[in-house]
């Protein structure tokens, strides 16, 4: 359960809010995510969600669409706000009403859906690239925050010696860093990176992360990450090897957790 919040993270979750527009992890995080989850599906889950994705298309692309190929039209604008959820700082719990407008909603919402053999091809496809992508997003931990602020859209703060901002940072700052100090590798660094991530998960592990398939259990793990790890967020902060050495382990290990979580959800919902 999630305990009264002391002053300073009240504040801090006042700056942590997220905000339109703003995603979680950015492409690469969400792609690794996704492989990590395909790594650790049976084969004929695989045939399965196979068809229901486009040719060429991998559970890895599929799991960034929302924040691709979907921000670039319009007509999905009405996801915008199913990237997150907010929750009360003072509260004891997360609370959410069932199927709410929320992360955590639509994670329900899009499961039912693509457990559906009622359901259109069509229907079913979409469902797959949003339940990849926002089992990811509950899994950043600024993205279960309090309403007040902006995500850390608007504060501005260094890392590395040049301009970001707090939640570009979270998003991608600290896994591109990640990715540029691997150095050259046979393919895309984060594929690289996802197939390391994937081989250090321990059976204990990864039969523990699943043994809830509830997303507000996931979200109360972020919220609690984001309380322990106050982040420093001040206007102008400038961060560099301390602070990513501090946060990479908090990433790479919600990065693991979404992925074998994604995996145990797809079984449940196209598994065989």
């Amino acid at each position: 359960m999630i305990q009264h919040l002391p002053r300073l993270l009240l504040v801090l979750f006042a700056l942590l809010g997220p905000a339109s527009g703003a995603s979680a992890w950015g492409p690469d995080g969400h792609r690794i995510v996704g492989e990590i989850a395909w790594r650790a599906l049976a084969p004929e889950t695989k045939q399965a969600l196979r068809a229901l994705l486009d040719e060429g298309e991998t559970l890895a692309e599929a799991s960034a669409w929302a924040d691709t190929d979907a921000r670039r039209n319009r007509r999905w604008a009405h996801l915008e706000p199913l990237h997150y959820v907010n929750v009360d700082p003072e509260g004891t719990a997360l609370r959410v009403s069932r199927r709410c407008k929320c992360v955590i909603g639509a994670i329900e919402i899009e499961r039912d859906r693509l457990a559906d053999p009622a359901k259109e091809r069509t229907d079913r496809a979409l469902a797959l690239r949003l339940v990849a992508h926002f089992v990811g997003d509950v899994h950043q931990p600024l993205h279960v925050s309090h309403l007040d602020g902006r995500g850390g859209t608007t504060l501005d703060v260094r890392f590395d010696g040049k301009p970001t901002t707090l939640h570009r940072l979270w998003d991608s700052g600290l896994i591109a860093r990640e990715l540029r100090e691997r150095g050259r590798k046979r393919g895309p660094r984060w594929r690289s990176w996802a197939h390391s991530l994937s081989d250090a998960v321990t059976p204990a592990e990864r039969a523990q992360w699943t043994e809830s398939r509830d997303p507000r259990v996931w979200a109360e793990e972020s919220l609690a990450l984001a309380r322990a790890h106050t982040f420093e967020a001040r206007e102008g902060a400038a961060f560099g090897d301390a602070y990513f050495e501090r946060s990479l382990p908090v990433v790479a290990r919600r990065l693991q957790q979404a992925g074998v979580r994604l995996a145990a959800l797809l079984e449940d919902a196209v598994g065989r």
